[in-house]
């Protein structure tokens, strides 16, 4: 017989299979594609010739600096900006739509009434959302690690893996974001907001802060410096900033987690 935490968990990630699917598929077609371009770039020289007309202070900040590299076209094309950005989204909506979302219609009511404590709920709800990305995140890796292969790419499958790594983490930290929000009862809106505006914002810092004397000395407060900065494709695992990653994901969540159990419960 399945526990209560076991039957929330596989609830919530049926709850979220359609989303979870599309999400997939739309971002393994996106890596595919990306990389099934890099032939036909590469011998035109077309990349080379659009990265000369951008300043470098401009290339760098949209990582595409070195497009004419294997390496630095994949950077720029998806993992600099597109990949990061979109797994966040899909991050913050799923995390807003399965607590905030789930407590403004009413359906929590039900969970609650379950011998289980309102808190674990919650966090295994946010465990469903970690499940999801992390399933996401390996697709597109295996996606992206096949398609280097097949095109004998000048990528090495380290790098691969680590850049994919701390992009996914970079995730995890916004859903716990919209977790926090959400645990302190401010709804599925301002949750959704707070989130996809720390995920803006961070990538501000990231990439047009260093062009800033102004900016310069919040870059390293962004999580996407912490992820991105320095550039685990080329590089590998960036061990400093999966740390400020994990640690910080650690605390919004259980500061959630906390508040969640000392607030009313809204009904529909």
């Amino acid at each position: 017989m399945s526990s209560p935490s076991s039957e929330i968990f596989r609830r919530g990630v049926q709850i979220q299979q359609r989303t979870l699917i599309a999400w997939s598929a739309a971002l393994v077609v996106l890596a595919l594609s990306v990389v099934g371009a890099w032939p036909s770039m590469e011998s035109s020289g077309a990349l080379e010739d659009f990265s000369s007309g951008v300043s470098p202070d401009v290339a760098a900040a949209f990582g595409i600096d070195q497009l004419g590299s294997a390496s630095g076209y994949l950077k720029g094309n998806l993992y600099a900006v597109l990949l990061p950005l979109l797994l966040g989204l899909m991050a913050v909506t799923a995390t807003t739509a399965l607590t905030g979302g789930d407590e403004e219609a009413g359906r929590l009511e039900l969970l609650l009434a379950l011998p289980v404590a309102r808190r674990r709920v919650f966090l295994v709800r946010f465990l469903c959302v970690t499940f999801g990305l992390v399933l996401t995140s390996v697709l597109v890796w295996l996606s992206v690690y096949g398609s280097v292969v097949a095109f004998d790419m000048d990528v090495s499958g380290g790098g691969v893996a680590a850049v994919t790594l701390t992009v996914a983490l970079l995730a995890v930290l916004h859903a716990g974001v919209a977790y926090a929000v959400v645990g302190f009862g401010f709804g599925r809106g301002p949750a959704l907001g707070v989130a996809a505006g720390v995920l803006v914002v961070g990538y501000l810092l990231h990439a047009i802060g260093p062009m800033s004397d102004a900016l310069k000395p919040l870059v390293n407060v962004s999580p996407w410096e912490w992820a991105l900065g320095n550039d685990p494709l080329l590089d590998g695992v960036p061990w400093g900033g999966v740390a400020l990653l994990v640690a910080f994901s650690v605390v919004v969540v259980a500061a959630g987690t906390y508040a969640v159990d000392r607030r009313d419960i809204k009904n529909a």
